[in-house]
């Protein structure tokens, strides 16, 4: 028996059918060609963590407000409120190239021979060896997109460009310091370019532009700002407006003026960045460092100098920073940390946090302090050393006891009784100051140039994606 065609019955049939079958493809091609809001509204497998570093030259814990200092810097101040504020903080020493090369090496600096600062040409083969594994490389190997943005300091020649040392994106300067105005050596990757700008927003707005364009996969961003080191130059002090004769280096009222207000514009620069990540949607899943490269300069006014020394000092104002660390949601706001955590504490402390901890070098000297950071558990104390020979000698922290041995002198203290380390104590407590001179001795012997080869071989890289579940 034959269906006719014509009838009612089978016409409506026949357009329920096809009514169904257009639906069908309409939901397969909205799949397809839904936008990228709405899907990322949709339930997705987590994404691992972005990573912010910001790094401030030459800011001590004198300077701002928050610290008891002198400039009010509310951006700054918002990041404490929101996290977590360091009060004992140190870099590994206190001049830049030695500080970043531990930050980035996760390693003390004398293992990869810069105890100084490189000075541009005067040192040429100065320099973090390419070969040598560095935290960036880390994130890249492991599907992170990576940026740095501004100081580099880690050798002037163009083969230790922070390229080859696995930054994927580099805009900036290789020297340690750079007009703030003219750029004309400035690298953009390889390439030398003159950047036009003023410094603090160029390494601002390169950030933020990066931060932008990858969204949506994860990131590891070094922000590294000149400010406020020397020259003090503001926004008004383009070259065609400067006064012959007046010196930009000089510690001085005019000068100390032009330094608060390049503090200040750096405070509103991190509030660009964090501003960004809430914009976007990815403070919950970024967190951001901020520290300082070394302690001060002396700029600030004597009576807000809490520490002894400052820059090129082994006394706390030269290697103890301000530092923040900021992640809503996963750093309790408002806490004060009075741990002695390091500069190159942050190598294991980030990848530890970004689920990499495997693909770390098996010899770092650094330890990683993500449950303190996270969950507010106790961060033991170790032996931490600060060695810049032969000019300062060595620096070293047991607890609250701090040795300073400069040849044959010594000198000793407890900071928790002493914190401007006024009065040597080392008289006083013969059997301290033995141990702790015993210890230095065996680090100046064991920790050197050419000691950082792995001890094992390392475990397979791991590409990490971004992944959605729909």
């Amino acid at each position: 028996m034959t269906k006719n065609i014509n009838s009612p019955t089978f016409r409506e049939q026949f357009h329920s059918m096809l009514r169904t079958f257009v639906v069908c493809c309409l939901v397969c091609f909205s799949c397809v060609t839904m936008p990228n809001s709405v899907l990322a509204q949709r339930p997705k497998v987590d994404r691992p963590p972005n990573i912010v570093v910001i790094l401030a030259d030459d800011l001590g814990c004198c300077d701002m407000t928050l610290y008891d200092g002198w400039v009010k810097t509310p951006r700054i101040e918002q990041m404490a409120k929101q996290g977590t504020m360091f009060t004992d903080f140190h870099t590994n020493s206190s001049v830049c190239s030695p500080t970043r090369a531990a930050f980035l090496t996760g390693r003390y600096q004398q293992r990869v021979g810069i105890v100084d600062v490189i000075v541009g040409s005067r040192e040429p083969d100065s320099g973090i060896n390419p070969s040598v594994p560095t935290l960036p490389r880390v994130f890249k190997d492991n599907g992170y997109t990576t940026g740095l943005f501004g100081k580099w300091h880690c050798g002037y020649q163009d083969k230790y460009n922070p390229i080859h040392h696995g930054f994927d994106e580099f805009v900036g300067f290789l020297n340690g310091a750079t007009d703030y105005h003219r750029h004309g050596s400035w690298r953009v990757g390889l390439e030398r370019k003159n950047v036009r700008g003023y410094s603090t927003h160029v390494i601002t707005d390169r950030s933020v532009d990066f931060i932008k364009r990858n969204k949506n996969k994860p990131f590891f961003l070094y922000v590294s700002h000149a400010a406020v080191h020397n020259p003090y130059q503001t926004v008004e002090d383009t070259p065609d407006k400067r006064i012959k004769g007046e010196n930009p280096n000089r510690l001085n009222d005019k000068n100390r003026a032009k330094y608060k207000w390049m503090l200040q514009d750096l405070d509103k620069g991190v509030g660009k960045i964090l501003d960004t990540l809430n914009e976007l949607d990815l403070a919950k899943n970024t967190l951001v460092v901020f520290f300082s490269d070394n302690g001060a300069v002396g700029m600030s006014p004597r009576k807000f100098r809490k520490f002894r020394g400052g820059k090129f000092s082994h006394y706390e104002g030269g290697h103890r920073v301000p530092a923040i660390a900021w992640w809503p949601g996963k750093i309790k706001a408002g806490i004060k940390s009075d741990k002695l955590i390091v500069g190159f504490d942050l190598f294991p402390t980030l990848t530890d946090i970004a689920g990499l901890s495997k693909h770390n070098p098996d010899n770092l000297d650094g330890k990683s302090f993500k449950d303190h950071l996270l969950e507010q558990k106790d961060f033991p104390d170790r032996d931490i050393f600060f060695g810049y020979e032969p000019k300062l000698g060595t620096a070293m922290r047991r607890g609250d006891w701090k040795m300073i041995v400069k040849k044959d002198k010594v000198q000793l203290y407890n900071l928790q009784k002493d914190p401007t380390e006024s009065t040597d104590v080392k008289a006083q407590h013969p059997d301290i100051a033995k141990s702790m001179r015993k210890a230095i001795e065996q680090f100046k012997t064991e920790v050197k140039p050419e000691s950082t080869k792995p001890k094992t071989k390392q475990p397979p890289k791991m590409q990490l994606l971004p992944v959605h579940r729909f």
